[in-house]
């Protein structure tokens, strides 16, 4: 069973909420070296598990962001319209960013409750959940759901053994992005850069 993804193009919601610069300003006191190479493993994890799902991404980009006074950063990774199971399309764009940014933090050594916070990612959670639902299909925020359905700890599950599994790719996007000048790959640049290729846009009817 197939959902189309189109419901989720762009992903842009995130920036008046988590990401905000007045959230930044109070939460994440990091450099902005450490907080762009949070951003970056965030989006690699989206674009790299997204594209394993088969979504088609059309670029990953990290921007800044104005708002009330305060100047910040966030990123966004924008998709094609097309199709995959909800449960992969859970984990890709709900849980794989935050995942991927705990596990760069935990690797740099600067893991730790404060940063893990500064991380957390609610917006992509409660967006991806949202987005499903109102597709017919709910995903549990308890410990159980009901069957032929799943919980979001199924769905961190999940993601945490594909970030693990497809570390090296995620590291080598994330790397790539924050090399370019604008912060900014296309779907195949960010394939490429991965090794994997970018799949080619279905137009089947999604569900």
């Amino acid at each position: 069973m197939t959902l189309r993804s189109n419901l989720t193009r762009g992903r842009t919601y995130h920036l008046l909420d988590d990401h905000t610069p007045r959230r930044q300003a109070h939460v994440d006191v990091r450099s902005l070296t450490q907080r762009l190479q949070s951003h970056a493993f965030h989006e690699a994890g989206h674009a790299v598990l997204g594209m394993l799902a088969g979504l088609t991404c059309e670029h990953v980009k990290l921007h800044r962001v104005e708002q009330d006074g305060f100047t910040g950063w966030s990123g966004v990774t924008r998709w094609a319209p097309s199709t995959g199971r909800p449960l992969d399309l859970a984990v890709a764009l709900g849980a794989a960013g935050e995942v991927a940014a705990l596990r760069q933090l935990e690797e740099s050594g600067q893991l730790n409750a404060a940063t893990a916070r500064a991380v957390q990612s609610d917006h992509d959670k409660q967006a991806v959940i949202s987005l499903l639902a109102a597709a017919g299909h709910p995903v549990s925020d308890s410990a159980s759901a009901a069957r032929g359905s799943f919980t979001w700890e199924d769905v961190r599950k999940q993601a945490r053994d594909d970030v693990l599994r497809e570390w090296p790719c995620i590291t080598a996007v994330a790397l790539a992005l924050l090399a370019d000048p604008d912060f900014t790959l296309s779907g195949d640049q960010a394939a490429q850069a991965a090794g994997m290729e970018n799949p080619v846009q279905r137009n089947e009817p999604g569900l």
